[in-house]
């Protein structure tokens, strides 16, 4: 079983939640649980990653196949790279 914890969402999320919700035909807890537990799991890829444990160890930690773990970390790189890139930019380099 789980825990029950309600929450106040801003409207932009509610409203994409309860679409979401419709086009899957699922009800709105369904939908927000799969996405709350996306970003908690993403998250915690992170969170391991710069603790230094290898992909294998998060993927088994976390109980998700390695693939995810290295897709996440890519996006990670990516957007690391954006930022150097942006910060080249507003200085000049």
């Amino acid at each position: 079983m789980g825990t029950n914890i309600n929450v106040t969402l801003p409207d932009l999320i509610a409203g994409y939640l309860k679409r979401k919700s419709k086009e899957e035909y699922l009800p709105i807890s369904a939908v927000a649980r799969k996405y709350i537990a996306r970003g908690v799991t993403e998250e915690l890829i992170i969170e391991y990653h710069k603790k230094g444990y290898s992909i294998s160890r998060i993927a088994e930690n976390i109980d998700v196949p390695i693939g995810k773990v290295m897709n996440v970390l890519s996006r990670l790189n990516e957007e690391s790279d954006i930022d150097k890139t942006l910060d080249e930019i507003e200085t000049g380099s």
